[in-house]
């Protein structure tokens, strides 16, 4: 097996257990928008919000640290390190727990527009939720472990073993008809299980424990965590500052109709991040052997192969929104679909993880400052755009604030690369697959509103015609390349997830 396709097969592992656990995800998702009522659902969202926020809190940057100590470590002292990372996490997940159970005082406060029996119940709630986060946060680092020790099958069902318990412990209650409360314990009980698996799973995973690291790894692991760590903060932060800022100046029932519609494609967000957890390696080698055009070349065809995905199913699913929508979610969330077109349109850029070439230069300060630079623009637009428009303000100053920071980006990654910062990206390929996918978008809207069909067969037809579509002209058009479609084939029948 050649270079390439070793990387391609551990890529295409780990891309199938995030895209799976994606799935299940919006699954959970839209299950509780059919189960609960809007009330109902806008608490649940309301305190996964806080949970998640805590969780990166307390995780900073040490899962992401993992892969750049891991081979700096000795094998004997690997199972040391991998302790000594979980160790430093239960702590912050302690604080974290312990400042979520604080919280609770403010939420009358925080959630004035809201109703006194949802603000009672949230209330009631959250110190659970912060018992969640305490057991959760010292497993996060367990599936980077399992892949910096090259166990890639292991890391993917380790993660789809999580994303099946949450959905069963989180919507079985629902499901069963149980009262709101019991999908909170449902959690209690994912987490206790998730707790002694990942530890058991672990331990058989790694090198013997034999001794624990040098002192001073653990005062460099710290300090490469920090800035990481703080940025994944803020990234977090960027990600629902724009439902925070809904919460705060509207209703429940508003607040449930932007969660609907400030959902991320499905699957495709997760894979630039999921190849980049792949390639992260690789550019750290490059960089240390300071092969800079190497670098560039890996990095432009991630880029392009990602492309090929994200991008035309971005924007089929922006043509398709009000099927998309009203079938996924019910025609109750009518009010959701152009919020959701809108915001779709900040999935066209995230082809890549850039903070990947950041952490390859060492430039974790970067990262925080991109992160921080995203969080000023998304939370004064979000504010103004909410106040004057409403939901379709809030969805479409998110996507101005990420454009402005898209740019940020590559000029930052030009000052390492040595390149002005439009020659960062492959531009080219990457305006032709956006211009096919865009003109294939276009098509299949324009069928929609002239052939009148159901919103299941509608969705189903128009997604496999638009495959077609795009794959035929693309290879026609060389967009597409035959070895495109030969890992293509590889991957639909799951080759990678049990051959060697």
């Amino acid at each position: 097996m050649s270079a390439d396709d070793s990387l391609a097969q551990k890529t295409g592992v780990v891309v199938f257990a995030r895209v799976i656990t994606t799935v299940l995800e919006l699954a959970t998702a839209i299950a509780l928008v059919r189960l609960l009522s809007e009330t109902q659902f806008a608490i649940v969202s309301f305190l996964l919000l806080l949970y998640e926020t805590a969780r990166y809190v307390a995780t900073l940057g040490f899962p992401d640290s993992v892969f750049y100590f891991f081979e700096r470590v000795a094998k004997e002292a690997r199972a040391g390190f991998a302790l000594q990372t979980i160790l430093i996490m239960a702590a912050t997940g302690l604080l974290a727990g312990l400042g979520m159970w604080a919280f609770t005082a403010a939420v009358p406060t925080y959630l004035s527009q809201w109703s006194s029996e949802s603000i009672a119940l949230t209330q009631s709630l959250l110190p659970l939720m912060a018992v969640v986060a305490i057991l959760e946060v010292p497993t996060w680092p367990v599936a980077n472990l399992m892949l910096a020790a090259d166990h890639q099958r292991a890391s993917s069902w380790y993660q789809l073993m999580n994303g099946v318990l949450t959905f069963l412990c989180l919507v079985g209650p629902a499901l069963l008809g149980y009262p709101l409360e019991m999908a909170v314990y449902g959690l209690f009980v994912y987490s206790i299980i998730r707790f002694v698996v990942s530890f058991v799973w672990i331990w058989r995973i790694l090198p013997a424990f034999e001794q624990m690291p040098d002192r001073t790894l653990r005062r460099e692991q710290i300090q490469f965590a920090l800035p990481i760590g703080l940025s994944a903060l803020v990234t977090r932060i960027n990600r629902h500052a724009d439902k925070f800022i809904v919460s705060y100046f509207l209703a429940e029932a508003t607040v449930a109709q932007y969660t609907v519609g400030a959902q991320e494609i499905p699957i495709v967000r997760v894979i630039p991040f999921a190849v980049g957890s792949v390639l992260i390696s690789k550019y750290v080698q490059y960089q240390l052997a300071e092969k800079r055009q190497e670098m560039l070349n890996l990095w432009f065809k991630g880029i392009e192969k990602v492309s090929l995905i994200v991008l035309p199913l971005t924007l089929f699913f922006i043509a398709a929104g009000y099927d998309f929508i009203t079938l996924v979610f019910g025609a109750n969330y009518e009010q959701a679909v152009l919020p959701f077109q809108i915001y779709s349109l900040t999935v066209l850029m995230r082809v890549t993880s850039y903070a990947s070439i950041l952490q390859a230069f060492g430039d974790t300060k970067g990262i925080m400052r991109m992160s921080v630079h995203l969080m000023f623009w998304k939370i004064l637009l979000g504010i103004l755009g909410t106040m004057y428009f409403g939901i379709i303000g809030t969805a479409a100053s998110s996507v101005i604030a990420h454009y402005i920071n898209w740019h940020a980006w590559l000029k930052r990654i030009g000052t390492h690369m040595e390149l002005p910062w439009y020659r960062v990206l492959p531009f080219a390929a990457y305006g032709r697959i956006l211009g096919l996918s865009t003109v294939l978008a276009i098509l299949i809207y324009s069928l929609s509103l002239v052939v009148e069909m159901h919103s299941v067969t509608a969705l189903a037809l128009n997604l496999v015609l638009y495959i077609i579509l795009f794959l035929s002209v693309g290879r026609l058009t060389h967009i597409v390349s035959s070895e495109d479609l030969a890992r293509l084939r590889s991957f639909l029948r799951l080759q990678f997830l049990f051959k060697s």
